[in-house]
């Protein structure tokens, strides 16, 4: 590399220095060997706006690359879609520029995919940085051979295909990759949080090393979804999609024919009117919107993007009610995780309101406070997230329910609630971690 900077700077003195000085910040301690394609362009297209003359310090790096007979590199830094981008990001301002810069940096083809298996994230340990650097290596070498064509039909297959197969194959030097991943994010969530909550993780954590096998008797607890799926695809003589009423509710008819069909109505003086007297039902319905398998068309529900997928595959719906069992908001995820990982501990029948206060201890210990007073959540503040997941367990026959003195709630998991539990838990841990988590 010295030796093309002086070659560089008896040609071009004020180029040359502005390459090192790029280089030097590309490079760190590294060589220039050890230089790739995503590392360039994440340097040019969204670190590079933030220096002095951005443009001119592209163009001297592609003069650089060009004497150093890196020729697809100097193409780069020279191309028209780095000039547009750094063009962005002065005229457009930083969130505009970085928002071309990701739009490019897609279309390339040199940025590992997401799988079902494979989600990347923001934030990464070690072990996810060497695997994403890996794969990133390997696409731009198929790139170069000409496997890898992005824009041409069918390259986001190839992608992914070449991804898939640098995640799970052997290495002589280690476990796959994607053993590796899932490893570090496992370790990760179990190491986060105060006393109580990592004691808690560490107790379930043998159980969350693989995929836990769906109950036997799957369809029969998926048997909800699986009714409201088939109603949403229209059955023989109805059109598509599941009626509902001016107010966005389920119909009464599909209300009653749930309240017959799975034994959700005890009034015998009268049948349900609507979807807000039987919980299963609006709660069934969210599940389903949140998958992404119902949406709203007007006055109906009909199959959204996963909702043909799902339809008639017990075992895929019973992993996306797991997936979906935890609600979404940080707080409520923490309570509800705490909650599965206490009945995973408890021997036989909790009480749900010594659930509450155990949840809350397990949260107030991980430095949980509330925002305006600074004082740690109490029972008042857990228990809606607490009874949101129980009725979900509920919903799939995950718990058994007993009374207690003062006809108080008693709960434990069945044999499926367990099973329930550790994937809802392990998917959870092995979830991506982004800035804003």
């Amino acid at each position: 590399m010295p030796r093309t900077l002086l070659r560089l700077r008896r040609t071009d003195p004020a180029a040359a220095r502005r390459a090192e000085a790029a280089l030097d910040e590309l490079l760190g301690d590294s060589g220039l060997a050890d230089l790739t394609q995503h590392a360039l362009q994440a340097f040019l297209w969204y670190t590079l706006a933030e220096g002095d003359e951005p443009q001119l310090t592209a163009a001297g790096l592609a003069s650089f690359f060009e004497l150093a007979e890196l020729h697809r590199y100097a193409g780069i830094a020279q191309s028209a879609q780095t000039k547009e981008i750094l063009r962005t990001y002065e005229e457009q301002g930083s969130s505009t520029g970085a928002k071309a810069a990701l739009k490019a940096m897609d279309a390339s083809g040199i940025v590992p995919p997401d799988l079902p298996e494979l989600e990347w994230g923001d934030l990464m340990g070690s072990a996810e940085v060497s695997a994403y650097d890996r794969i990133a290596a390997t696409l731009e070498l198929a790139l170069a051979a000409g496997e890898l064509k992005p824009g041409g039909r069918g390259w986001r297959l190839t992608q992914q295909r070449l991804t898939r197969h640098q995640l799970t194959m052997a290495r002589l030097d280690g476990p796959p990759l994607l053993d590796r991943v899932r490893s570090e994010r496992l370790d990760t969530w179990t190491d986060i949080g105060g006393h109580e909550r990592r004691a808690l993780a560490s107790a379930v954590l043998p159980d969350l090393l693989t995929d836990p096998a769906p109950p036997r008797d799957v369809v029969e607890r998926t048997g909800p979804m699986q009714w409201l799926l088939e109603l949403a695809s229209g059955r023989p003589g109805d059109p598509p999609g599941i009626p509902l009423t001016v107010s966005g509710n389920l119909a009464r008819r599909v209300v009653q024919e749930a309240a017959e069909r799975f034994n959700w109505w005890d009034l015998l003086d009268r049948p349900p009117r609507s979807e807000s007297d039987i919980w299963q039902v609006g709660v069934l319905r969210l599940v389903l919107q949140r998958a992404g398998a119902l949406r709203r068309s007007g006055r109906r529900l009909v199959l959204g993007t996963r909702g043909r997928a799902l339809l008639g595959d017990a075992i895929a719906q019973w992993n996306a009610a797991m997936s979906l069992l935890l609600d979404e908001t940080e707080f409520d995820t923490a309570v509800q995780e705490a909650v599965l990982m206490l009945l995973l501990q408890a021997r036989g029948m909790v009480e749900v309101r010594d659930l509450i206060k155990e949840a809350a201890e397990v949260l107030s210990s991980s430095g949980w406070r509330d925002t305006g007073n600074g004082a740690p959540p109490d029972e008042r503040d857990v228990s809606r997230a607490v009874w949101a997941v129980l009725r979900r367990c509920s919903l799939w026959s995950m718990v058994d329910e007993g009374r207690g003195p003062g006809f108080t709630t008693r709960v434990r998991l069945s044999d499926a609630g367990i099973r329930g539990a550790h994937a809802a838990l392990r998917q959870l841990a092995l979830r991506p971690r982004f800035e804003s988590d």
